[in-house]
């Protein structure tokens, strides 16, 4: 049984091309180049979700902040 899912994009060639020599230079497969940008980008989305959920929750005098002593 398959543990993947096979998704097929489309990239212009200078970002195609760019993408196969970042592999190279990385000793990875696009594939597995392609998993950690979209991996660090949904890292990235989710941290700043919780930053705005934050600001938005700071602002309406929900949360408190905790001193050092």
């Amino acid at each position: 049984m398959r543990t993947t899912s096979i998704v097929t994009i489309s990239l212009p060639p200078k970002m195609a091309a760019a993408t196969e020599k970042a592999a190279r230079k990385n000793q990875m497969t696009r594939s597995e180049l392609i998993r950690d940008a979209l991996r660090v980008y949904l890292e990235e989305l989710d941290a700043s979700h919780a930053i705005q959920i934050y600001k938005k929750e700071r602002g309406a005098g929900r949360l408190r902040v905790l001193k050092e002593k």
